[in-house]
């Protein structure tokens, strides 16, 4: 009897594993991690979007800055990112990434003075090493970068006002993923903020009479580092979800800068999937 059950138990721990690698090999998890999408394949989700242009280059974009600031800002927020991978096969890959994302205010002149106008540019860089240990079991390690330039002004009859704020920070990441099914795994997300750049503004304020500069900057003196957030992942045929709550430095979706305090951290992606070439 306990032969036959072993037996069982064996034959479906086998059959979990051989599910769990072939999923992670068809439909790798994408975020915080070196893998792509395979040729061709399309992950259509509200909070981002992405296409695998070859199985080592992957292209996408956050569809809520282009949708959610029309009713608000009478305009979109274009953005793009890009992440290309190591060609070799193995249980090591390496990826570099990035991403752009231009804010043009101008659409703020609906709240505020109709001549008011202005824009920002949020770069980021990434880069990210995934080791798979075995069917399984995988553990990604990754360095992020991230700024964002703001430049505004407004002109009004009695002269006007112009300014420029700047601001950048560096973390390092690592992501453990545990695959116990072909549907099914645990993750837990570790963060730390390394550096957070002061904000810097370099303001003038002119008049027929007077002209005014300042070069101000200003830096929190409770800044918190470490964040962590458990969380699980389901990979169904078609869909996908990987979700996680806790607690720690908070980062801003899409413009990539940490929060000096720390805060309940709701980490979230869903997706369907499907092939739009081969």
């Amino acid at each position: 009897m306990r032969a036959t059950v072993s037996l069982a138990a064996s034959l479906v721990l086998l059959g979990w594993s051989t599910a769990a690698s072939a999923q992670q090999l068809e439909n790798p998890r994408t975020d915080y991690t070196a893998y792509t999408r395979p040729r061709g394949r399309v992950a259509l989700g509200l909070l981002k979007t992405d296409l695998g242009v070859i199985d080592e280059l992957l292209i996408g974009t956050y569809p809520l800055p282009w949708l959610a600031s029309i009713p608000i800002l009478k305009t979109t927020v274009p953005n793009v990112y890009l992440k290309a991978r190591s060609p070799w096969s193995g249980p090591l890959t390496l990826a570099l990434g990035g991403s752009f994302t231009y804010v043009n205010a101008k659409a703020l002149a609906q709240l505020a003075d109709k001549d008011a106008d202005g824009s920002a540019v949020s770069m980021t860089g990434e880069f990210d090493a995934s080791y798979r240990f075995d069917e399984r079991f995988s553990l990604s390690l990754g360095l992020d970068y991230a700024r964002l330039r703001a430049i505004g002004g407004a002109d009004e009859e009695a002269g006007s006002v112009e300014g420029a704020t700047t601001g950048h920070t560096v973390s390092t990441r690592a992501l453990g993923e545990w695959r116990l099914s072909r549907v099914f795994a645990l993750s837990l997300l570790f963060r730390y903020l390394i550096y957070r750049a002061p904000v810097k503004v370099d303001a003038m304020s002119s008049t027929p009479a007077l002209t005014v500069t300042g070069d101000l900057s200003a830096e929190s003196t409770q800044q918190k580092h470490f964040t962590l957030v458990p969380g699980v992942s389901f990979e169904w045929e078609r869909w996908e979800l990987n979700a996680g709550v806790g607690y720690g430095v908070f980062y801003l979706p899409v413009f990539g800068l940490a929060t000096a305090k720390a805060w309940p951290v709701v980490d979230l992606a869903f997706a369907y999937r499907f092939d739009i070439y081969h």
